[in-house]
């Protein structure tokens, strides 16, 4: 099973690379795959690696770097309130492509760090 691994962790990436998700499903994914991680975690790793925004109203967006790279889009959404006002929110999600790469990148990572 060992050795079918990393087929398993691709064909899991390209069958969910057909629609962007959330940052916390791509957590549970690679956890799913044996890497400890979580939404808060990978939220934060994002950051410091430099992939999401760190601070200011743009905080957790994407970089332009990432968004270059086509890692991540943006969804926004319109509400209404009840008072008739109408706001606007943003969600970062991570692309098929994003999936993959990250998914390769920290799979891969924690495997050569655990020496398979």
């Amino acid at each position: 099973m060992e050795i079918d691994r990393p087929k398993v962790i691709f064909a899991g990436a390209v069958s969910a690379s057909k629609t962007s998700i959330l940052i916390g499903d791509l957590a549970k994914i690679l956890k799913q795959n044996g890497y400890e991680t979580g939404q808060q975690r990978l939220f934060k790793q994002l950051r410091d690696e430099g992939y999401l925004m760190k601070s200011g109203s743009s905080r957790n967006m994407p970089t332009q770097k990432a968004m270059q790279l086509g890692l991540f889009e943006v969804k926004e959404t319109t509400i209404s309130n009840p008072d008739g006002s109408i706001r606007t929110t943003k969600t970062p999600k991570v692309t098929g492509k994003g999936q993959i790469y990250f998914i390769n990148r920290y799979i891969k990572a924690d495997d050569q760090e655990a020496g398979h």
